[in-house]
């Protein structure tokens, strides 16, 4: 469905991402998990043809046997929304605020051939099938007029309007509710066909994803299976990140990772987690290869 290898995103001479490279199958749901800014949007944004000005991709990147990277902008426009969508975090800032629910729902389909009748129609079916009441109702709504978690089930709407065959879903969950965070995992783990599913929340790619990516610095660092990873970390950054997002008992300080992200280009050469890493040694100023094939990993010193 998805293949991905040596992908590269600069901004000038400042190295974004590198070198990633990943596939997901047909039916695949698979994780992009790490901390804000460390290049998991960008990969993201690259794939769909959607990097802001004065930021470019290298490397190749495949959607069944059509080239997403280094092509015109008009051919990635045929595959978007009708091959691949994405759902973003905020759908405020996505959803036109001037135009009804059901119009932006339809206009998906208008735009790659579908006559207006059948677009407004089909509307109406694909809200019922994200699971939001009175969908003639909400159709006629606009983005204002609705809840969070509303807004954000319209978007998957919208992104699955031309049955795509693959699903990117960067932070869909962030800002909403427990509850409505649950039922909105559910939903996509139902509906959705292959899926590359970013997020920084462990407990939420655990539960929607059979396979899981691990980035940091913007370079992939441990990836595998879900239950492999999440409980045989190898990767010093894996491990920091899952002891982090464990319950402690009251009173009893948090584990956390020393440090903070590092602005673009001011990650270390080597190793680029070694300035955070309690175990990094002067071997770390080289930077390790992923190695391993189902559970492959990047570290020096890897956990045991």
């Amino acid at each position: 469905m998805l293949k991905v290898d040596g992908l590269t995103v600069r901004a000038d001479s400042v190295e974004l991402v590198h070198d990633v490279s990943f596939a997901i199958g047909p039916g695949e749901r698979v994780g992009l998990i790490g901390e804000s800014g460390s290049g998991k949007s960008l990969t993201a944004l690259s794939l769909m043809g959607l990097l802001p000005e004065g930021v470019a991709a290298s490397g190749m990147a495949r959607l069944g046997d059509r080239d997403l990277v280094g092509v015109p902008e008009s051919r990635i426009k045929e595959l978007r929304g009708r091959k691949m969508s994405m759902v973003f975090q905020e759908p405020m800032t996505a959803l036109n605020p001037l135009m009804r629910v059901g119009a932006q729902v339809a206009e998906v389909m208008t735009l790659h051939g579908k006559p207006r009748h059948e677009a407004r129609a089909r509307a109406v079916e694909l809200l019922e099938r994200v699971r939001l009441p009175e969908p003639a109702q909400i159709a006629r709504a606009y983005p204002h007029q609705l809840s969070g978690g509303q807004r954000q089930r319209v978007m998957l709407a919208i992104a699955l309007a031309n049955e795509p065959g693959l699903l990117i879903c960067d932070e869909p969950t962030t800002a909403l509710d427990v509850t409505v965070q649950k039922q909105m995992l559910e939903l996509i783990a139902e509906v959705a066909p292959a899926l590359l599913f970013i997020t920084h929340d462990l407990a939420v790619v655990a539960s929607v994803c059979e396979r899981v990516l691990v980035m940091y610095g913007g370079r992939v660092v441990e990836s595998g299976p879900i239950r492999e990873v999440f409980t045989r970390p190898r990767h010093r950054y894996t491990e920091g990140l899952l002891a982090a997002s464990k319950l402690t008992p009251r009173g009893t300080r948090l584990p956390a990772i020393s440090g903070s992200v590092p602005p673009a280009g001011r990650f270390p050469g080597g190793c680029v987690f070694r300035n955070r890493c309690p175990q990094a040694t002067p071997a770390c100023e080289t930077a390790p290869e992923l190695t391993g094939d189902a559970h492959a990993f990047a570290c020096w010193h890897p956990a045991d």
